[in-house]
């Protein structure tokens, strides 16, 4: 039977700025600026938003197949 109360080791090189939450919430951020740049213009704001969300970007890029 495996050790259940081993201790997780992080390398020293790791980071929880991937995690798909922490993308998701920076990504709602920018919804939300965009929106309120965008007066309420859903069009307009979706284009900003376009232009700036870079959650999938990341995620992706830290996620390769």
């Amino acid at each position: 039977m495996a050790e259940q109360d081993e201790e997780v080791q992080e390398p020293d090189n790791s980071t929880v700025d991937d995690w798909f939450g922490q993308n998701v919430a920076r990504d709602q951020d920018v919804a939300d600026e965009a929106m309120k740049e965008a007066g309420g213009d859903t069009e307009k704001a979706e284009k900003l938003y376009e232009e700036r969300a870079e959650g999938e970007k990341t995620y992706e890029e830290g996620h390769p197949d």
